[in-house]
């Protein structure tokens, strides 16, 4: 607390003298420092031309609110936060194709007011009207297509997904079911309401037995191969799968590589054959 005092004058004239007294009454008031508050505030830095005021007055009280676009209070003679206005606002998202707008012009003033018709997409043939304030249109002009789901792709899922300021999920990546591989890792996005193709998830080989003919050495167990996954089988012994004219020792192996959970032998069928 600090003591504080108000002066309240009174103007008085004394005729003899023709001059101005000065009568002065003192009073003593206790003043909480921390309650001392500037009474007002003027007009925000930018007011006129670059920004609507509601309500528009020269003086603001403490305590006054003013509408701009969002709210700003008047606390201890300042505005609570920084007031900036943009000059104008630009076409709104897909005004060149999917909406007919009236005025058609690529800026527009602050106050400025369209008319608009969607051409195309889940609201077409709806009106609407909007405003631009402090740079931005005074409503969502939604003329484009939502984005759906995203599609199910079969031994996989969805995941790492983005989403637009709404929640409308927008990109995705994709995860395939264990042994299971995608035919492509990137993600894919919805453009005008559409997806992008999704990857397949490539089915896994596997391998644990074979016919009698094919004379190749059964496996422990089975052995899995993603797709694109490529193994080498064992002839039994005694058994070739190709003569080396090259060498003294046939060729005993067979290379397969997996496709889509198919397997593929190269060039060769895979049977082994008999040493004579």
């Amino acid at each position: 607390m600090v003591d504080s005092f108000h002066f309240y004058c009174i103007y008085h004239l004394i005729n003899m003298k023709s001059s101005l007294t000065l009568l002065c009454l003192v009073v003593w008031v206790n003043v909480d420092a921390s309650s001392a508050q500037t009474e007002y505030c003027g007009k925000p830095e930018g007011a006129g031309r670059r920004m609507q005021l509601i309500p528009d007055r020269e003086r603001y009280e403490n305590g006054d609110q003013i509408e701009y676009g969002c709210l700003a209070t008047c606390n201890n003679g300042e505005w609570d936060k920084t007031i900036k206005c943009k000059d104008y606002c630009s076409k709104p998202e897909g005004a060149d194709t999917r909406m007919l707008l009236i005025p058609d012009r690529e800026r527009y003033e602050n106050g400025d007011q369209i008319d608009y018709g969607c051409l195309s997409g889940p609201n077409q043939g709806s009106r609407g009207k909007a405003t631009c304030k402090n740079g931005e249109w005074s409503q969502t002009i939604e003329c484009q297509a939502s984005c759906p789901d995203p599609p199910h792709v079969i031994n996989g899922d969805y995941t790492n997904e983005k989403r637009d300021v709404k929640g409308v999920i927008t990109e995705v990546s994709y995860k395939c079911s264990r042994q299971y591989k995608p035919s492509f890792e990137h993600s894919i996005r919805c453009l005008n309401g559409e997806w992008e193709t999704p990857p397949k998830c490539l089915r896994p080989c596997q391998i644990f037995k074979f016919d009698a003919e094919y004379h190749l050495q059964d496996l422990p167990q089975i052995m899995y191969m993603t797709h694109g996954e490529k193994k080498t089988l064992q002839c039994k012994k005694g058994y070739y799968h190709k003569l080396n004219q090259w060498s003294i020792r046939n060729i005993e192996v067979i290379e397969v590589k997996c496709d889509d959970g198919e397997i593929h032998y190269g060039e060769h069928i895979p049977i082994c054959s008999h040493l004579s």
